[in-house]
């Protein structure tokens, strides 16, 4: 129902119904009337919302072209019709929505729905009195499939369960308990042993019990001394923490994190070698060779990336090739793929997310590939504005290399550097912002490095992007969705650094940790500030500050409960509340 206008949804509708869509008035296609019909006027409307309310905007577009028809009311079926506060955006819906579901109100009242859905109010009479009744067939133990000789009555009990769903499994006969919300303030001071619980939901790099704020600095430094050997270039190519020390490595080394290895390229022999990146009870000497693989392109690799679960890892050639690479216990290498959409230019960085199945390359061009790491096919390439417009000028020079890729493992958005433009994507290719030079940096401080967070999209107050610059300096962005402009959100005051970053990794269970290494070879940790750091005068401010932000959202929320407009009643319809 929700989800018919994405595949392969759209297919198993036009199955159900037999080669064609269900009639017009009675698909999705507007929330207003969806809400309205759920809540109050059809007492057999017992949909609920489905998790991709809270993460997916696509299914409220139909980028298929399908053609759903025309309602009574003469409205042709395309997308899904919002509410006004959505402002026709389903990006800003969705996040929204989600901000709904995770704030202090669903919190307090997301008891009634388990109630309702897993608890004491799912059958009985506290069902019928909480209008929660549904089909006999749909409850647990009501139908033996297994029993049920009649091939037509099987295969009719099997397909309403696959098309109309089962109620859950009731878990407990008592009520469930109100979920306590615990916040940063009491008695109008700061209520330290709620900062635990706080920490999880805290945006990255934000201050736990004071998210609206961001303050990053460095803790320790050292020099990079691993995978230097024979490398005439001082410069870092990638970090990790292990056991709360740094290790960095050459320009021309990649790490496997899980394994406490690293990969070394570049070599004469078109291959990697595999290096002992920490030492361990097995493993005594550091930088100590494991394996070494020849003749893995038909030219040097000029880039290389491992998976964070160290299984995958995937190289680039300075013939614009890209390959894949499975890695097993037994250190062999085994070619899974070679994938060319460079058409020229040498590949520059790679990042790799096993959660979405993708892969994102950069050459030295200025094209951005994402790749299917599932199928291992080509998917699209990513359009820079800026980039298109330079290169359609007379005499135009390819000035705009790419300098970084990095992938958000929490909603699959893509940030890239690309020349002196910082830009991020969503995973289907479509540009959320980009930033040049202007008041926040200059041609003559231009970013060198960039890393995106974990951040998602709802937590509005996070840090989205951090990059590193010419001059060492350290910027960390969010961002405003709904304007598509990046905000300089902090600017790393400690000068750790001189000279050009040239590796960033984003560290610790909520990402508060920034490792950053320059072309000096000096590596660093950077963590974020927390309020028993503060003094007295210090946290006064943030206590105010906290106070005043308290006011402005029940100030909101009041409004919103008094405007009674349909548009704005979503809570209820998320929570299951009366």
């Amino acid at each position: 129902y929700y989800l018919m206008r994405l595949e392969p949804f759209s297919r198993l509708a036009l199955r159900l119904q037999g080669g064609r869509f269900d009639v017009a008035d009675r698909l999705f296609f507007n929330i207003g009337s969806s809400w309205k019909s759920a809540s109050e006027q059809n007492q057999q409307d017992v949909r609920e919302l489905i998790p991709e309310f809270f993460y997916l905007p696509e299914f409220l577009e139909n980028k298929n072209g399908f053609d759903y028809g025309v309602t009574q009311t003469g409205i042709v079926i395309d997308g899904v019709k919002l509410p006004p506060w959505a402002k026709g955006s389903p990006e800003r819906f969705v996040r929204i929505n989600r901000q709904a579901l995770e704030s202090k109100f669903v919190s307090r009242h997301l008891n009634h729905w388990v109630d309702l859905v897993f608890g004491y109010k799912q059958r009985g009479r506290e069902a019928i009195e909480a209008l929660n009744v549904f089909p006999h067939y749909s409850y647990e133990g009501n139908i033996d499939i297994d029993s049920l000789d009649d091939p037509i009555l099987r295969e009719s009990a099997i397909q309403s369960a696959q098309n109309f769903g089962q109620t859950p499994k009731c878990i407990e006969r008592r009520p469930f308990a109100t979920r306590t919300v615990v916040i940063p303030l009491k008695d109008r001071a700061i209520d330290f042993g709620s900062l635990p619980y706080l920490a999880p939901m805290t945006p990255p790099f934000c201050i736990v019990g004071a998210p609206h704020r961001v303050y990053l600095r460095a803790t320790s430094s050292d020099i990079c001394r691993v995978g230097m050997v024979g490398q005439t270039d001082p410069s870092v190519g990638d970090l990790c923490l292990v056991k709360g020390q740094i290790i960095g490595v050459g320009r021309t080394c990649v790490l496997m994190i899980r394994d406490k290895k690293y990969y070394r390229f570049g070599g004469p022999n078109n291959g990697v070698s595999v290096h002992v990146a920490s030492t361990t009870t097995r493993h005594r000497e550091l930088n100590k060779m494991l394996s070494i693989h020849d003749s893995m392109h038909r030219a040097p690799i000029s880039a290389a990336k491992a998976s964070l679960n160290g299984r995958i890892l995937v190289t680039g050639c300075i013939d614009s090739t890209v390959r894949v690479w499975s890695y097993d216990k037994q250190s062999t290498l085994e070619l899974k793929a070679t994938l060319c959409g460079h058409e020229s230019g040498y590949i520059r960085c790679i990042d790799i997310s096993t959660t979405f199945g993708l892969i994102v390359t950069g050459c030295s061009r200025g094209r951005v590939v994402l790749w299917d790491l599932r199928s291992l096919t080509f998917l699209r390439c990513l359009r820079h504005p800026f980039k298109e417009e330079a290169d359609k000028l007379p005499g135009a020079r390819n000035y705009n290399p790419v300098s970084s890729v990095s992938i958000n493992q929490k909603n699959g958005n893509i940030v890239t550097l690309v020349g002196s433009y910082l830009s991020l994507f969503d995973t289907n290719a479509r540009m959320i912002a980009y930033k040049g030079p202007g008041r926040e940096y200059r041609l003559y401080n231009r970013p060198t490095c960039a890393v995106s967070t974990d951040c998602p999209e709802w937590m509005e107050q996070g840090i989205v992007a951090i990059t590193g610059h010419v001059t060492g300096d350290i910027l960390l962005w969010g961002i405003n969705y709904d304007t598509g402009l990046w905000r300089l959100r902090h600017v790393m005051q400690e000068k750790v650094h001189v000279c050009a970053i040239t590796a960033m990794r984003c560290d610790g269970d909520r990402q508060d940790t920034l490792l950053v290494g320059d072309e000096s070879g000096r590596i660093s940790v950077c963590k974020t500030l927390q309020l028993e750091q503060l003094n007295q005068k210090e946290l006064n401010i943030i206590v105010s500050e906290l106070r005043m932000r308290v006011k402005q959202t029940n100030a909101v929320i009041d409004r919103r409960a008094i405007s009674g407009d349909a548009g704005h009643n979503w809570i209820g319809y998320v929570t299951g509340a009366d």
